[in-house]
């Protein structure tokens, strides 16, 4: 490790963050459109596997991969909330920023910038000891970690931004805006089955009911009708 050079570690810690976002997000995307989250999922591992190389000491090749597939992965993202991407079940819709966005893209900016030091610089120049090592190891993974972690954890909430409406159901408005109610078999409206009126609402007059007999004047006798 006194010989890769603080440039080395941190490119690879870098690589790792982003590896970490882009394999928290993989399985939303795998859920909108698969080819999407094979993308996202594929990058993780190569970003995973830079890092280790990088940590064991490769060379330029290796160097100039991880500057090429994050400088594309940065050309990506911009094109996807810019524009929107050309293919896909949402082409030509852009997609919002959030949190998770812009902690990967600095991660993938801090990989860019310090793999093309390191090729151009050609020659890693180590440390003086395994403790000044251990300690840009422990800095740079502790802020890695520090800037990873709330990002995974809002990638479970990671949405593509893309507006949708409910026009495409159809519905019909009435003369005040308001939705009719639903008529049911019964005549009723919303479910609710219509009463039988009593008396009185019906709109007819009220009839008395017949008397069982009559009643007369004191001093007559009664007789049958």
């Amino acid at each position: 490790m006194t010989d890769i050079g603080a440039g080395r570690i941190m490119a690879a810690f870098a690589s790792l963050g982003a590896a970490a976002t882009h394999l928290a997000v993989a399985p939303s995307h795998f859920g909108d459109w698969q080819l999407s989250g094979m993308f996202f999922f594929a990058t993780a591992v190569f970003q995973a596997g830079w890092a280790l190389a990088v940590m064991r000491g490769a060379g330029g090749r290796t160097m100039a991969a991880g500057l090429l597939v994050n400088a594309g992965s940065i050309l990506l993202w911009a094109v996807s909330r810019t524009s929107g991407l050309p293919v896909g079940p949402h082409s030509g819709m852009p997609e919002q920023i959030d949190r998770v966005d812009l902690t990967t893209v600095a991660f993938e900016a801090a990989v860019c910038v310090l793999a093309l030091w390191c090729l151009w610089s050609r020659h890693a120049r180590g440390f003086r000891s395994s403790l000044s090592a251990a300690v840009v190891i422990g800095a740079a993974g502790a802020g890695v970690a520090g800037l990873a972690l709330p990002a995974v954890e809002l990638a479970g909430s990671h949405s593509h931004g893309h507006e949708t409406t409910d026009e495409s159901v159809p519905h019909s408005h009435g003369q005040d805006g308001e939705h009719p109610a639903t008529p049911t078999p019964g005549g009723g409206e919303g479910g609710t089955p219509p009463t039988s009126p009593t008396v009185g609402e019906t709109g007819e007059p009220e009839r008395p009911a017949p008397a069982s007999s009559h009643a007369h004047r004191p001093g007559t006798a009664p007789h049958d009708d």
